[in-house]
């Protein structure tokens, strides 16, 4: 058998969001993809240092994440840069000029920093990461921009005719916008070109918006039963849901384990 190089997603692809239990079915697969030969990475939006926690959990050192922004490769970064500086910057003081309150992830930690207090009322259940209040924060000096938080009801972002940095966005939580790389296929190419293999060994799994940029017609794609639907419509093949064993149900199609 050829060998492939295997890239998941996490969230709802590779484990149940947002509880992040990975199937026992998906877990003995990746096991074996592995003692067959094949490599297996993930492939995530989530922060380097946040990737690195559940890979750790999933018995996996190679992984891109910052959504494609940075690699690592045998648990260590080779690789790891922010969202276009100049852009975030301009963001940042469009919002300011409009009195909306925003946060940055500005380091590789599970932190965001906010010059505003009432941002720290803001904390979803499920998020892992601390809000720092600040009030001498200031962005204009931050070197790496790797995820903005944007705060605003619906109501304020058509009142103040907010023009956001990019489309690529995530209604994230309540009244809140965040921006994070979503180059998901960058990170991919750099890592096989690491390996010295080709794009046609490729195999990918996802579900999400963010997904659709690590699609591409060099490799296989996969999309999971629970994925979106313009994901789906982009897909070489449509496997089960996430918590159906999507994961198993497509690999032993396909006859890798």
């Amino acid at each position: 058998m050829k060998k492939k190089f295997f890239f998941f997603d996490i969230d709802n692809t590779l484990a149940v969001w947002p509880d992040g239990i990975i199937p026992a079915s998906a877990q003995e697969t990746l096991d074996t993809l592995k003692a067959n030969g094949h490599r297996v990475a993930l492939a995530t939006g989530r922060l380097q240092k946040d990737a690195k926690r559940f890979a750790d959990l999933a018995n996996v050192t190679d992984f891109v994440a910052d959504g494609g922004k940075s690699v690592t490769i045998n648990n260590e970064i080779i690789f790891m840069e922010g969202m276009d500086r100049e852009a975030c910057v301009r963001y940042i003081t469009h919002l300011e000029e409009r009195g909306l309150h925003w946060a940055v992830t500005d380091v590789n930690e599970l932190v965001r920093v906010t010059p505003y207090e009432t941002v720290l009322q803001w904390h979803p259940d499920w998020d892992v990461f601390k809000t720092v209040y600040d009030p001498t924060f200031d962005y204009r000096q931050v070197e790496h921009f790797y995820k903005i938080y944007a705060f605003m009801t619906p109501e304020q972002e058509e009142r103040k005719q907010v023009v956001h940095m990019t489309t690529d966005l995530i209604r994230y939580g309540e009244n809140c916008i965040l921006f994070e790389p979503m180059v998901k296929a960058e990170g991919v190419r750099r890592m096989i070109a690491h390996y010295g293999m080709k794009p046609e060994d490729v195999v990918v799994f996802g579900d999400g918006y963010n997904d659709l940029s690590m699609f591409s017609p060099e490799w296989l794609n996969i999309a999971m039963g629970n994925g979106r639907e313009e994901l789906k419509a982009a897909a070489d093949y449509i496997t089960s849901d996430c918590k159906r064993d999507g994961i198993y149900e497509a690999c032993k199609n396909f006859g890798w384990i």
